[in-house]
This record gives C-alpha cells, structure tokens and sequence, in this order.
C-alpha cells in the first residue's frame, strides 16, 4: 500500500466538476490526471451506488472488485466490515437521499438528520483513501460525478478544501447525445443499457442542472470555482487544464503541458463514458448533432434553452459551422 504522506491536518484539495451529463466531464477528468499531482478518479457517486455492486469495469481494464488500487480504497472506506458490498448499499442510499438537486435532508444539516455527520466521515474516508493509494504529496483528487447535489455535500465536509469546475456543452449537442441507444457492452465501455432522451426533457433538465451549478459554485466563492465550455476545451486542452490546475495551486510546468497536449492514457477512472476504456485517446470535437440532428429537435431543444444558451455564449442559430462559412463567402 502507497504511503500517505499528506499531512493529516492538511484540506484535502478535491476539483468537483459539475454540470450536465454528456458534457465531456470523462474527458476532462482523465485529461486533468495526466498531471502527476492530480489523480482522476471518475464518478465517484457511482462507486457505491452501481460500479462496485454490478461489477463494472476500471479504465485499467480489470472489474473495479479486482482493481488493486480500488480495493484497498473501498475496504477503508467500508470501515473495515466483512460485507463490502452491503456496506456500499447503505453508503448508496445515503447518497441518494443526500445528493438530489432538491434535498431537504442536506438543507436539515447534521442538527436535524443524525447521520448525516457519520456519513461526511464517511465520505472523507474515501477521498482519504484515495489519497494514500495515489502516494503524492498534497494530492488534488478529481470527482467528476456532476451531481450539483454532491457538490453540496462536498463543500459541507469537513477537511476538504472544494475547487468547482462548471462544464458546460451545448445543450443541442447534450441532446443529441442523449438520443441516441447505446447497448451494453463491456469491449466498447459501455456498462449498462443507455436508453434514449427524448429533447424537450434533455433541454428543460440541462437548464435545472446548470442553474444548480451556477448556485454551487456561489457556495464556494470565486476563488475557488470557474465555468468552462466544452467547445473552449476540446479546441485548446492545455489552456483549460492551466486555468483549472493554477486556481488549484498546482504548478503547471512543461512536463504536465506536454502530457495535455499527447494522447492521454486512463488510469482507474470509474463510471462515466465509454472513452475511460480507450487507450491513446484523443480529444477531439463532437459537433456531429450540427449536420446531423433534424432542424425540429434542433429548434425546440433552443426554445427551451434559450435563456441559458445565451447567457453561456451560445448563439440561437442552428447552422452548422460549414452552413455558416458558405453563407459568410456568398455575402463576400
């Protein structure tokens, strides 16, 4: 086992990013590994509530129940009991009840709702645990589970110093993700049947989400939270990941900007998308909803997203960026 070496009476630095899903949050958290001071570590909401119960996979390829690295975290964090998994069944329900967008057990706090404390602890353990398997000094571990809820129970956890990452995408885009079926498979990364959205529920769930976010990040303070676009990071990585790791206090240096810029190579990353199991993998843009997402879904998902779409810098057109560049040289 990798020595902690963490003092214990250090905050313990943790980046939380939030938003909606399909935003490039797995992207971005396996991209943010690739400094050798911040440790990846993927959904860490679903650890216990579906990873480690299903047997899903780690981005090292081995099921996370075989996963050395995560084995040793999880026994400290179930404190030791002989039934790890119903030791996570009870974490998982802890987290349901505390991490919904609207939860009045969360508002309560520790004087109204008795565990709410033991399960702060609780949560410090793991992230504790996280740190001593990673063995570097002054650790910054990222938990990109999105869940503005979780965030909340983040920033009310003694010990933990929270740095929020708002990740935004396009909400057309975020739809026409959704759309589209995904079966189970274990090969392409997919752990479990993903059903399709329909749009109108993507677009008025993507402005709840973000709006929970905004408010997140008011709870910790500027200092410690900023908003990035999908489209800003996967056209220039390295400035994104500068931005994020100096508001951390971590130094960025040649070494993690070359590593940023190479194909990046997951570590034990758990849950999220299907690019966790990818090796060499790329960032590039998705823009494919642009040309291929029918103009109806595309115009009503804008409608009801208007509002933040454009306070996020969206434009409400729907041409795509070769639409555009057409009619931009028939004006010239």
């Amino acid at each position: 086992m990798a020595r902690n070496i963490t003092s214990a009476t250090a905050p313990r630095k943790v980046i939380y990013v939030t938003g909606y899903g399909r935003s490039g949050s797995t992207l971005l958290d396996i991209a943010l590994g690739s400094h050798p001071r911040i440790f990846g570590a993927g959904e860490l909401t679903a650890l216990a509530r579906h990873v480690w119960e299903n047997g899903e996979y780690c981005a090292c390829g081995a099921q996370v129940q075989n996963c050395e690295f995560w084995q040793q975290v999880v026994a400290s964090w179930a404190g030791g009991s002989a039934d790890q998994k119903q030791a996570l069944r009870g974490i998982a329900v802890r987290q349901r009840r505390l991490e919904g967008l609207v939860s009045w057990r969360r508002m309560a706090g520790k004087r109204f709702v008795p565990w709410l404390g033991g399960h702060l602890e609780q949560l410090g353990r793991l992230l504790d645990g996280i740190a001593e398997q990673f063995g570097v000094e002054d650790p910054i571990i990222v938990d990109s589970s999105k869940l503005p809820g979780r965030g909340f129970v983040l920033a009310a956890t003694p010990g933990i110093q929270l740095y929020v990452v708002h990740l935004v995408r396009d909400a057309r885009g975020v739809a026409w993700s959704l759309s589209k079926p995904h079966i189970r498979s274990i090969e392409q990364g997919v752990q479990r049947d993903l059903h399709p959205k329909p749009a109108a529920y993507v677009a008025l769930r993507w402005s709840v989400v973000n709006l929970a976010a905004e408010l997140l990040r008011a709870r910790v303070g500027k200092g410690q939270s900023m908003r990035i676009c999908y489209e800003d990071f996967v056209a220039d990585p390295a400035a994104a990941l500068q931005d994020i790791a100096e508001m951390c206090g971590a130094e960025w240096n040649e070494a993690a900007d070359t590593a940023a810029r190479s194909p990046l190579n997951p570590a034990h990353q758990v849950a999220g998308s299907r690019h966790r199991t990818s090796r060499d993998l790329q960032i590039r843009a998705d823009e494919e909803w642009r040309s291929q997402m029918p103009e109806n879904k595309s115009r009503l998902v804008t409608v009801l997203a208007a509002p933040l779409l454009r306070r996020y810098g969206y434009p409400l057109g729907i041409k795509s960026e070769e639409q555009s560049a057409k009619v931009l040289q028939a004006e010239a």
